[in-house]
């Protein structure tokens, strides 16, 4: 989308402008998937798609309203990969080496930030309601209570999308195709509503002016809507 252009080619002139610019492009790698996957008609993994862009929108505004908290953001990240290091299995001896050497030089820092992040799933130690609240942004909170459980009863891999009431009013399980393809649409309208929550922000961070296309963008989310 253009307006993801307009963000990706803004001056990022401070590290949390970096971060933030980068999670952009991210988004717009998972948002591109959604489209994919509700263009094929394949409503299930667009609305798989769309959560994981709900986590990471949240959890960036959180980001641009805490600056503070820049350093848990990156370590957490830096985190995942030492946990990766740590469970990698390598047949090569020279990797294997190269591995345990990396290990050794990094241990007291691995010891720091798993204490740090003791049990956390995220970053910010929050709940993804308690961030979507945080935020303070109209509209994400019931994003998050409809559109977002929705999405997370699909992709937990839950009992949700195979029931349904029979005529008695009695649940029944099975398979149901049919009754998949309201998700080929609900995503799109989870995905651009956030995203346009999202973008009005990141628009202002980075004080880019020419907002036709962020309007243009507003205008496909108000059609889904409508």
């Amino acid at each position: 989308m253009k307006a993801t252009e307009q963000i990706l080619a803004a001056p990022a002139g401070t590290k949390l402008e970096k971060a933030v610019q980068a999670q952009v492009a991210v988004a717009a790698e998972h948002f591109g998937g959604m489209l994919a996957a509700s263009a094929n008609g394949f409503g299930l993994p667009a609305e798989a798609a769309a959560r994981n862009l709900f986590d990471l929108v949240v959890g960036t505004l959180y980001l641009m309203k805490n600056p503070l908290l820049l350093a848990d953001f990156i370590e957490f990240g830096q985190l995942t990969v030492y946990r990766l290091i740590k469970n990698l299995s390598l047949e090569s001896p020279q990797y294997e080496q190269a591995r345990a050497r990396d290990l050794a030089k990094y241990d007291a820092e691995i010891k720091r930030l798993e204490a740090k992040f003791d049990k956390k799933n995220f970053w910010h130690g929050r709940q993804v309601l308690q961030t979507a609240q945080a935020i303070g942004i109209d509209g994400m909170e019931h994003l998050y209570k409809i559109q977002y459980k929705t999405a997370s009863g699909i992709t937990h891999g839950s009992s949700y999308p195979i029931l349904s009431l029979n005529e008695k009013r009695e649940w029944v399980v099975g398979f149901q195709k049919g009754q998949w393809d309201r998700y080929v649409k609900e995503s799109l309208v989870f995905g651009y509503s956030m995203l346009d929550l999202f973008y009005l922000d990141v628009f202002r961070l980075f004080q880019i002016a020419d907002t036709i296309n962020l309007n243009q963008m507003r205008d496909v989310c108000m059609r889904l809507n409508g």
